[in-house]
């Protein structure tokens, strides 16, 4: 065999090494290609979650009042024991459902509505507006703003339901103490535009849809 017989395997060999080394090379780069993409999709993903996320925090610490752990919404029996509620006023939990009882009718009471029955309220997406003073002339406040607000102010779906009650509670945390399902919010002075965000924020939006 002569030498260019032999050097002529060796050329094509060394080309087929050249051609493979280089598919190899070309692989690799593809294969750092993807993976970065990945990478820097994964980060935009997480950026933009995280982006969400703050936005949605922030808007629901913006809103009125504070939020307070949901208890349910179970129906017990009149006088049953239940687990003692999360907030006072009660912001959710165990309730009575008592036709005629409770939830009690929308309106304004001057003796203190009992805890399981309105919180059936709140379910209803009620709105309790109660007191805890002896202060007549904030009381007149109240029930001033109760007469003004609700004529103008009706539901779409339900015209003729205020879902709001104003009432006397003991023992409440602040002179005047507002609450919606799941939402709790407090104040010594009365004060008007601070109750009307709190109405507009809350008022219908129970989880159980009901006049």
């Amino acid at each position: 065999m002569t030498a260019s017989n032999r050097t002529a395997p060796a050329k094509v060999n060394s080309r087929r090494a050249a051609r493979m080394h280089a598919r190899e090379q070309q692989r690799q780069r593809e294969t750092r290609k993807k993976y970065t993409q990945m990478v820097i999709w994964s980060v935009v993903a997480i950026a933009v979650i995280a982006a969400v996320s703050f936005i949605v925090v922030k808007s629901v610490q913006a809103q009125p009042g504070k939020p307070v752990p949901n208890q349910g919404q179970t129906h017990i029996d009149k006088g049953a024991a239940h687990v003692a509620y999360n907030s006072k006023p009660p912001t959710s939990g165990p309730h009575w459902n008592i036709a005629g009882e409770a939830p009690v009718d929308w309106g304004i009471y001057d003796t203190q509505i009992p805890d399981e029955a309105q919180v059936h309220n709140l379910e209803h997406g009620g709105i309790m507006i109660q007191y805890d003073c002896d202060c007549p002339d904030l009381v007149a406040q109240l029930k001033d703003f109760y007469n003004r607000y609700v004529p103008t102010h009706k539901l779409p779906l339900f015209p003729n339901s205020s879902k709001i009650v104003i009432a006397p509670y003991k023992g409440l945390p602040a002179k005047i103490t507002l609450t919606a399902w799941t939402r709790i919010d407090t104040m010594d002075d009365y004060d008007e535009a601070r109750i009307t965000r709190f109405i507009e924020a809350w008022r219908d939006k129970g989880p159980e849809a009901a006049p």
